[in-house]
């Protein structure tokens, strides 16, 4: 699988773990380096909260179609959605 494949995958998975979650924060997957995904997190109104390194073996962990989001995942996604 290629780079942009893998972003457009952990960008699905996470669209779909944050409107699971809260729904109150967005994201958008910019970069995939040496197992991980750079992120930035955005508030509804478009502000951007911080960027993220989130991992290959968080977001492959994470299964949709079971309703399985790993437990450092909804942390993060939690605590991130606190600074919008």
């Amino acid at each position: 699988m290629g780079q942009d494949e893998k972003i457009k995958e952990a960008q699905e998975i996470l669209d779909w773990a944050i409107t699971h979650l809260t729904g109150s924060i967005t994201c958008k997957v910019i970069d995939y380096k040496h197992n991980s995904y750079r992120v930035q997190f955005f508030t509804k109104a478009h502000k951007l909260i911080m960027p993220v390194q989130i991992t290959e073996e968080e977001i492959k962990e994470s299964k949709p179609k079971e309703n399985v989001i790993p437990d450092k995942l909804i942390t993060l996604l939690k605590n991130l959605e606190a600074y919008s």
